[in-house]
């Protein structure tokens, strides 16, 4: 892939990555739900439990409420023709669910559809 393609995927993937991003900072599932493809999968630990299932994700979302102060930053994004994997931390998490001052550590796998860059599997560290 030269620089050219690079720079162009790389934006349309943090394009993708901006719904998830907006979901969690209004609080609504809906901002996310269409970065996410319909086969999905969500892992990781919260609360020293596992917790599984892009559905507990979007009901998370929605019950926690807005999180207007997250602070997200892309550590890094790397891509190969059409998969590519997205490190994300977010400061800040907040709301009824979460608390003050949380911090998530999130991989994301994402893959190149007709539809644009879809994240296909998310895993996830809640830092307490």
């Amino acid at each position: 892939m030269n620089a050219t393609s690079y720079a162009t995927e790389y934006d349309s993937i943090v394009d993708a990555m901006q719904g998830y991003i907006e979901g969690g900072r209004q609080g609504k599932s809906e901002l996310m739900r269409p970065a996410f493809h319909p086969g999905a999968s969500f892992i990781g630990y919260a609360g020293g439990e596992l917790r599984q299932g892009t559905q507990f994700l979007f009901d998370w979302i929605d019950g926690n409420g807005p999180a207007p102060d997250i602070r997200p930053r892309f550590i890094s994004v790397d891509i190969l023709d059409s998969i590519a994997v997205v490190r994300l931390e977010v400061e800040g998490w907040s709301g009824k669910l979460a608390g003050s001052g949380v911090r998530m550590s999130d991989l994301f796998t994402l893959l190149k559809t007709g539809n644009g860059w879809k994240i296909v599997q998310k895993a996830f560290h809640w830092h307490a």
